[in-house]
């Protein structure tokens, strides 16, 4: 042991050059180690990277230009790393040049490279650092030989991260990327502490932090000053990162947060960090670093290079803490951590004679914790445990995960006074891991985080078990395992419906088409081929993926789908069903939605399997027609209103049970995609219309959701249709809906702002369909009107009502004409199909006899406004006759009829003054209102001519 250092009588140089070649001698073996490592074509990789830097040769690997910032001081390359560099260009020379300027001032390994943690698949992290002066131009040109040389390491099978540090920059906290494991908004501070523990000199000036004694290190920045003051040190030789004298809140409160998010995908390679943190958080804000932790061992002469191999130190503090705190299960599962971490395998022999010194240290671990041959034989095989033990591992992981995140949340409310700490980071870091590791109903969880490579089973078992109200459940069972035995064993896993059960052993790969499958009961709901064809379904539905491939910003954003697959009717046959009630199976009404001469929904069951933008894979069962409009709106709102930006997924509809499944599949999948292109196409506000089973549904948009409605009968529907609206609110009908009726071509040509009229000549009059600026429906059978005087009359009231509004609103006479109402003649083919013909209506007026009736009202309320109907040139007064005025016109129309016939009276205009001038009517109140006053005329003339 060496002798220890301090300063109490007073600094000497002998001593900072001890304490120097100290760190050395640490730097110099843990080198050693790290070739030692690495294959001997990988060596060179190393051994040339200060070269590489020192001189720009086009010879070498990372040429750029001559003028690429190049040279770092102090080094002379040896005679042997000459030949080397030979051998990869043989015209290369060394010539050694006399440089006023060092571009590169350090060269450093930092990271796991070199400890026991190091293994073959583990990177290389560079930190370059160099001259603050370089300009950008410089600076490019040098990152761009660094992308270089990294690409040289590729070919040599190493992954190498350099990273360009201004070491002036670092020192003001400046957030430049520092590390490739880095979070979004670096921890400088706590990157620092990890490059004075765990960095390598390759070339170039040392860190002054080496010789800032233990016990100054809160005073750091004075004692660094006196030291280039007195010149105990010269400026050139060193380079200044600075100290760690003072850790914002914020900061360690980004690591832990960055540490965490990193555990919910690698839980093994973050929970014995996060230990460390929970720990230093102990002591916050006066940590004991574990750089000083083993700065404070150098300077007593305890230096050895297996106790300050920086995982050994981390492990050694959480061990420490946890036994503190009595937990000794949480420290068996770092301990587990830990082993796996190195990735040395103890109970297997070991691979040639040549001495590990990982394996002999961790043997001293192992021995010292006090684990028998057979545990480490289980963890040896860690990469083949299945299921069973999967899950109770998960469990363990998933406790440590929630339980770093309460601690999280607790520092944030003990230090975020500050406000620095942004409490939106802690509230997506909650959403991801709820996301993630959460179990809830619908929700498939995945069940392996990286704890095992192959859950695949040779052979399992589902159970289906039925109840009394036509539920039941499933059951998966490990290997054969039969009806009586499954009495007496328990299940792996237990699921509602049998999709969810598939979806679960799919994404978890535990099943494959390779894996014998045993169903119970033998004759069961399903057979093995269905199940079959539902596992090659899941292969192509694109679920899954990893979830660290899910940005934390993602879900910021409310989730969206990515993929959308109904599976319909599993384990059910709804024909055998309707056969069973006796309803007509061989119909020319094959819309499986409304099938047959009683109209039933052949959608009798939906398993809806949802893949969203968060990485959840959703499972949401339905029943019967309601249930496919429910899947329906809430796929809208997955796709159109959480992600309205983006083409939504394809709806993918699958279903096996029955002889009607493609016209099943084919039907949902059609009308998914045309509600779908309605809402894109027609806007938010619009409406969709269908027939399900005997009831038509409305479709629309409400706050922020989709929701839908009953109606019973076609009468309900017309009052629905003739309902006002504040703003145009188009209307899609179903092309399997109302196709006996003209409704569908009828709102085909629906237009906003355009008041068209479409009429149907019968035998006994015409149907009249008016629709609104808005969309909404006016519908009136009249009698005894003949075509021409339809199109007239309606031409003549309608302008008159257009006039009024163009007048109101201070218009241009123009606005008139291209507002004008717009006149369709509905006519039928053979096959009884509703198309229309554009007509233009007379210019001509009515013929002298015909006679006009207007009302003149300040108010639609005629039971409490004055108001006047004018025939003719004769003029009847609401304040002469009251409510016999529409027996008086009544009568005197048919005074002046030649033939005598009560034929209806229509109005012909309505002119409104006063407060009905600003009451804003739509076009539909008015028509309304026109249809309830020329049925109460009416009425009086039928009482009349009886």
């Amino acid at each position: 042991m060496a002798e220890a250092i301090h300063f109490r009588d007073g600094i000497g140089r002998k001593e900072l050059q001890t304490i120097r070649r100290r760190f050395q001698n640490i730097h110099r073996e843990r080198l050693r180690r790290i070739e030692e490592e690495l294959r001997p074509s990988q060596r060179i990789f190393i051994d040339l990277l200060p070269l590489l830097f020192h001189i720009n040769h086009p010879m070498l690997p990372g040429f750029v230009t001559t003028d690429t910032p190049a040279g770092i001081p102090d080094y002379n390359p040896s005679q042997a790393l000459i030949r080397s560099a030979k051998k990869l260009g043989r015209s290369f020379a060394y010539e050694k040049r006399a440089r006023r300027r060092y571009n590169i001032l350090g060269l450093y390994l930092m990271g796991s490279i070199g400890s026991i943690a190091h293994t073959e698949g583990s990177d290389l992290d560079i930190w370059l650092c160099h001259d603050p002066k370089l300009g950008s131009r410089e600076r490019a040109m040098l990152q761009e030989k660094a992308g270089k040389i990294e690409h040289w390491a590729t070919e040599l099978g190493l992954e190498a991260h350099i990273f360009l540090i201004d070491v002036d920059a670092f020192m003001q906290g400046q957030r430049d990327t520092l590390s490739h494991e880095s979070s979004g908004s670096t921890q400088p501070r706590m990157l620092l502490e990890e490059f004075y523990r765990t960095g390598v000199i390759l070339a170039g000036r040392y860190p002054l932090w080496w010789l800032i004694p233990p016990d100054q290190e809160e005073n750091y920045r004075q004692y660094a000053d006196m030291l280039i003051e007195k010149r105990f040190v010269d400026p050139l030789d060193i380079l200044d990162f600075g100290g760690l004298e003072t850790l914002p809140a914020e900061e360690f409160f980004g690591s832990a947060h960055w540490q965490l998010y990193k555990g919910i995908e690698s839980p093994y390679k973050s929970i014995l960090k996060l230990l460390l943190i929970e720990a230093y958080a102990q002591d916050y804000p006066n940590i004991d670093w574990l750089c000083q932790e083993a700065k404070t061992v150098i300077y007593q002469g305890d230096a050895d290079v297996d106790s300050l191999d920086p995982y050994i130190l981390m492990y050694r503090r959480v061990e420490r803490y946890l036994t503190s705190v009595n937990a000794d299960t949480r420290l068996d599962l770092a301990r587990r951590c830990f082993y796996f971490k190195t990735e040395q395998q103890l109970s297997a022999k070991p691979a040639g004679r040549r001495a590990n010194w990982k394996r002999d240290l961790l043997r001293q671990l192992v021995d010292e914790w006090g684990w028998p041959e057979g545990k480490l034989n289980i963890l040896d095989e860690r990469e083949q445990w299945k299921i069973d033990r999967v899950l109770e591992e998960r469990n363990r992981l998933v406790r440590e995960l929630t339980h770093s995140y309460r601690l999280l949340t607790d520092f944030a409310r003990t230090f975020g006074d500050s406000g620095k700490i942004d409490p939106k980071e802690l509230g997506l870091l909650g959403r991801k891991l709820y996301t993630a590791l959460e179990k809830r109903p619908g929700k498939v969880d995945s069940i392996n985080p990286g704890i095992s490579k192959n859950l695949l089973e040779e052979s399992v078992s589902l159970h289906h078990t039925a109840t009394p109200d036509g539920g039941g459940g499933w059951f998966l069972y490990l290997g054969e395992v039969n009806e009586e035995q499954a009495l007496v064993t328990s299940p792996i896993k237990s699921t509602s419906s049998l999709i969810e059960m598939l979806t679960w052993c799919h994404l978890n790969q535990i099943v494959n088409h390779r894996t014998v499958l045993y169903l119970y009961p033998k004759q069961g709901p399903v057979t093995r081929d269905e199940v079959q064809e539902i596992l090659k379904t899941l292969g192509q539905a694109g679920l899954g993926g990893s979830l660290s491939e899910i940005p934390i910003g993602q879900l910021n954003a409310p989730p969206y789908a990515l993929s959308f697959s109904l599976f319909i009717n599993i384990g059910h046959d709804p024909m055998e069903h309707l056969s069973k009630q006796g309803k007509q199976l061989t119909t020319q009404r094959n819309d499986a939605l409304s099938f047959g001469g009683a109209h039933t929904s052949l959608i009798e069951q939906i398993d809806q399997l949802t893949h969203t933008s968060w990485g959840e894979t959703l499972i949401l069962h339905y029943e019967g027609s309601k249930g496919l409009l429910e899947s329906l709106c809430h796929y809208l709102r997955l796709t159109l209103l959480a992600n309205p930006s983006h083409q939504p997924p394809a709806v993918r509809a699958h279903s096996f049970s029955s002889i009607r499944s493609r016209g099943i599949i084919q039907r949902t999948e059609a009308l998914f995609a045309d509600v779908t292109a309605t809402f894109i196409e027609q806007g938010l506000e619009c409406r969709y219309l269908l027939q399900a089973d005997d009831l038509f549904y409305m479709l629309q948009r409400k706050a922020e959701s989709f929701s839908f409605f009953p109606v019973e009968s076609q009468e309900e529907l017309m009052e629905i249709l003739a309902e006002d609206h504040q703003i145009y609110r188009p209307l899609v009908i179903d092309k399997l809906t109302l196709t006996g009726t003209p409704l569908p071509v009828i709102y085909q040509h629906n237009r906003a702002e355009q008041i068209q009229v479409f009429y149907h000549p019968r035998k006994n009059g015409i149907d009249l369909y008016i629709l609104d600026e808005t969309g909404a429906l006016f519908q009136q059978q009249m009698s005894g009107v003949d075509e021409h005087y339809l199109l007239v009359q309606q031409k003549r009231f309608l302008n008159g009502l257009l006039l009024l509004r163009n007048l109101i609103a201070g218009e241009a006479p123009h606005q008139l004409l291209l507002h004008a109402p717009e006149f369709y003649k509905l006519e039928q083919d053979r096959e009884g199909r509703f198309f229309v013909e554009p007509k233009t209506p007379p210019r001509h007026n009515f013929p002298d006899n015909y006679m006009e009736l207007r009302l003149i009202s300040e108010s639609l309320d005629l039971h409490h406004s004055r108001h006047y109907l004018v025939c003719g040139d004769e003029e009847f007064s609401s304040l002469n006759y009251g409510e016999q005025i529409y027996s008086a016109v009544a009568d005197y129309v048919l005074s002046r009829r030649t033939s005598q016939q009560p034929y209806p009276i229509y109005l012909t205009g309505l002119e409104l003054s006063g407060a009905a001038i600003e009451g804003n009517w739509s076009t539909i109140q008015l028509l309304k209102f026109k249809k309830r006053l020329e049925a109460r005329l009416n009425h009086a003339l039928q009482r009349i001519a009886r």
